[in-house]
């Protein structure tokens, strides 16, 4: 179930799990965040390990990249992940291949945003994320 914030909570209470094949761009990505107050919880490379850490810690948003190392792609691991916890994903990707992308939005929640993304970009996501999630839920 969806963890819903309260309009009190702040960023510092949202905690996030990147999976990032590129280890540099992971890097970059927890940096952004934990400068606009939200919590990695961990950072991963695969959609296996996406989906065990998603069990293990339970975060409240996933931020995923669709091309990933293993045999499975993010857009798998992120259906997974929802099916089984109702973790929600953004995904951050450099693949704008439309067909793709109109699968990415067809169910939500999921959104995206392409690389590399902004501090500002990322934080307008992570919100819009969440205000759609409170009006979902209601």
């Amino acid at each position: 179930m969806i963890r819903n914030l309260s309009s009190t909570e702040t960023n510092k209470k949202i905690q996030i799990l990147v999976v990032e094949n590129d280890y540099i761009l992971a890097l970059n990505l927890q940096e952004i965040l934990e400068t606009l107050g939200y919590i990695v919880i961990d950072t991963v490379d695969s959609a296996e390990l996406a989906i065990e850490k998603s069990h293990q810690f339970r975060p409240d948003l996933i931020l995923m990249d669709i091309q990933l190392a293993g045999e499975m792609n993010g857009i798998e691991a992120a259906e997974k992940i929802w099916d089984n916890l109702q973790i929600p994903s953004i995904y951050v990707t450099g693949y704008a291949d439309k067909i793709l992308l109109e699968r990415v939005t067809k169910n939500y929640p999921f959104i995206y945003i392409f690389k590399p993304a902004t501090k500002q970009e990322l934080d307008e996501a992570i919100q819009n994320y969440y205000q759609r999630s409170l009006r979902f839920n209601k």
